[in-house]
């Protein structure tokens, strides 16, 4: 099964998609984890392989498919999936046949790979928001066809999050009674969003968020770099993340971060017409992405107000030189703390409800600020 849109929706645009990437850092536990899996001849159908967003779950699983696809095809026993029953290892493949296989896999020509993603709408030029029903009937129409060479398959979702209720429990229908010889490769930002009898038919491999000298060397491998003088900055909003990482440096997140804070020192009284001025730069849809980090970092700066109150500023949590002062005025104990880890709750509901539904984003930050200033002249 292939993608035949040229946008597609498991990549950041103007990168790399996962499936090119040559090295993954920082998984080698997880990536052994499952190869050792696979070496014991009792091979899981069924693999969720969960973490943050951006971390190199997607790499991981792409790399799992051209390992199982390229391996020989007298490897599959029917005894089980890819269970070497006499325990000799299988002849190695052809070096030229394993590398049309893999040429295969990169064009997503493959007959034994099926990846399931959400779809473009050419209509409406945007990627739907979930993943429906009908594509993973699509998919399981792609199990119903007999592969000429009896190799096994590979399906690869990316991600499980986005599947619809109907398109979930359809998708269930099928690891309860998976193909023969076939492995799924579930990829999940957010796990507790899933069912739980989905997550129950898979065995979850948990990748953690990425050292900074491993988020270093996977953004120089896409040839981006962390300017030196905001490299804290930076290394903490990334949070061990290459597609938060991305994201930061396109839009200059920095910058972005900063502006949050100079306007936080302004509390417990804002100055409007600054914070209307800067809000202006948001509008239009070219700035949308702009718009949607802007909100995420408003988000965070609200509960990492509220984590320094309960944890206390003088702790081994990292706070960057800029942030220890305002959180000092703003959050100066545990029983402040409640009310802006309430504030967070209800502004990250409020927040993502407002771009769900378009609203202005004007208003929509605007509020936010006025609520911090509520919260603020709380403090005593």
């Amino acid at each position: 099964m292939t993608e035949n849109n040229l946008i597609l929706s498991d990549q950041i645009t103007g990168y790399p998609h996962p499936k090119v990437t040559e090295t993954l850092f920082g998984h080698d536990f997880s990536e052994q984890e499952f190869i050792n899996c696979y070496k014991s001849g009792k091979l899981h159908h069924g693999w969720l392989i969960t973490g943050a967003k951006g971390i190199g779950k997607a790499t991981l699983a792409w790399r799992i498919a051209k390992f199982l696809l390229t391996q020989p095809i007298d490897s599959i026993q029917t005894n089980g999936l890819l269970d070497i029953s006499d325990g000799k290892k299988p002849n190695k493949l052809d070096e030229h046949l394993k590398n049309t296989i893999t040429a295969r896999i990169m064009a997503e020509s493959e007959p034994r790979l099926a990846v399931l993603r959400k779809s473009f709408d050419e209509k409406r030029k945007t990627f739907r928001s979930s993943i429906q029903v009908d594509e993973v009937r699509q998919l399981n129409n792609f199990f119903s066809l007999s592969v000429s060479d009896g190799g096994g398959r590979v399906a690869i979702i990316d991600c499980a999050d986005d599947l619809n209720i109907n398109a979930a429990n359809a998708l269930l229908k099928t690891l309860e009674e998976p193909p023969k010889n076939t492995v799924f490769l579930l990829i999940s930002h957010n796990p507790q969003s899933l069912i739980p009898t989905i997550k129950s038919r898979c065995r979850e491999l948990r990748l953690s968020n990425l050292t900074e000298s491993n988020l270093i060397s996977a953004l120089r491998q896409i040839n981006l770099t962390i300017p030196e003088n905001d490299s804290e900055i930076y290394s903490l909003l990334g949070s061990g993340s290459v597609g938060n990482s991305i994201r930061l440096l396109e839009h200059d997140g920095a910058g972005l971060y900063r502006t949050i804070l100079s306007f936080l020192n302004q509390l417990p009284n804002l100055n409007g017409f600054e914070i209307e001025k800067f809000v202006g730069t948001f509008t239009g849809t070219k700035n949308s992405s702009r718009l949607e980090l802007f909100i995420e970092l408003l988000n965070i700066v609200i509960a990492r107000i509220s984590k320094s109150g309960i944890i206390g500023h003088s702790s081994a949590e990292k706070i960057l030189k800029d942030e220890k002062e305002i959180f000092e005025k703003l959050c100066p104990n545990p029983a402040i703390a409640k009310k802006w880890a309430e504030l967070a709750q209800t502004q990250s509901e409020n927040l993502k409800h407002g771009l769900a539904v378009n609203l202005d984003p004007g208003s929509l930050i605007l509020d936010t600020f006025f609520r911090i200033e509520d919260c603020a002249k709380t403090v005593r």
